[in-house]
């Protein structure tokens, strides 16, 4: 090792007193390459801290930027989302009045003459949307109030219209409903919801239930052997009424089934099925 000393002297000004220390000088070499590459230590610190700092810079720059770029796609889809949000609420309007125009053609009130155009755009789409609310609770009551299918699951025997008299003689005579064959005891049932009016004996129908459906609509079964409900009850659609008879004006087991619309006797046979 190298005994080589470097002496430093500390002279004070106030004693004039005078010190000195005795540095090896190879400490002393050495002490300058530890500080220059502390130093560059420090440096490349410095260098690293700056651009690390460029470099969150730039993140935050470019994230502002994606958060555009994300406030932007949102906004498209937004108005992407209300175009066909209102494009289904304009086919829902055009069902609404193919329903309308249904019920027009099936002679109950409240329908129109005629569908309307399904691109038509009347109103704002929260007005549509409470437009076609109210519109539907309508419409769903009233196709609970109109009868639909038959009463009992028999097979139909005698039909709407003028017939020959089942009784005999010479003269035909007007049927102003449909007969349904069954066995005596065969549950009937209400084709829609509705008010029982009757359930008494009703001159050639023998037992009879009758019941209210609103809208001026009315049912008739008849030649019942017995009756299941009383007047002022309430019914629903494919509820028992009855059981199948034959008392009356009769000639065997079967019920006869009406519909009356404002009092006069309609063709059934439109309201058994959709299809029409």
């Amino acid at each position: 090792m190298d005994n080589k000393t470097t002496t430093i002297l500390i002279i004070s000004y106030d004693d004039n007193a005078v010190k000195s220390v005795n540095i090896n000088t190879h400490f002393i070499k050495y002490y300058r390459r530890y500080i220059a590459g502390a130093s560059s230590l420090l440096v490349m610190f410095l260098i690293g801290l700056f651009a690390l700092v460029f470099h969150f810079n730039n993140v935050r720059v470019n994230n502002a930027g994606l958060t555009g770029e994300i406030t932007r796609i949102n906004n498209e889809i937004e108005v992407i989302d209300s175009l066909k949000l209102n494009e289904k609420l304009n086919r829902i309007n055009y069902n609404l009045s193919l329903i309308e125009y249904y019920l027009y053609r099936r002679g109950i009130n409240g329908g129109t003459s005629e569908p309307c155009n399904e691109t038509e755009n009347k109103f704002s789409m929260f007005s549509k949307v409470n437009d076609y609310s109210e519109q539907s609770e309508i419409f769903l009551k009233t196709i609970y109030s109109v009868p639909l299918g038959l009463p009992h699951e028999g097979n139909v025997s005698s039909d709407y219209g003028y017939r020959k008299n089942p009784f005999g003689g010479y003269f035909g005579e007007f049927h102003p409903g449909i007969d349904i064959k069954g066995t005596i005891g065969d549950n009937v049932y209400a084709t829609a919801d509705g008010i029982v009016l009757r359930n008494d004996w009703y001159n050639g129908y023998g037992n009879a239930v009758v019941l209210d459906h609103g809208l001026g609509i009315t049912t008739l079964y008849g030649h019942l052997s017995k009756v299941n409900v009383v007047p002022g009850e309430t019914v629903k659609a494919g509820d028992v009424i009855g059981f199948l008879g034959s008392t009356g004006r009769s000639t065997g087991p079967h019920v006869h089934y009406e519909i009356r619309r404002n009092s006069d006797d309609v063709d059934p046979n439109p309201f058994i099925s959709l299809n029409y």
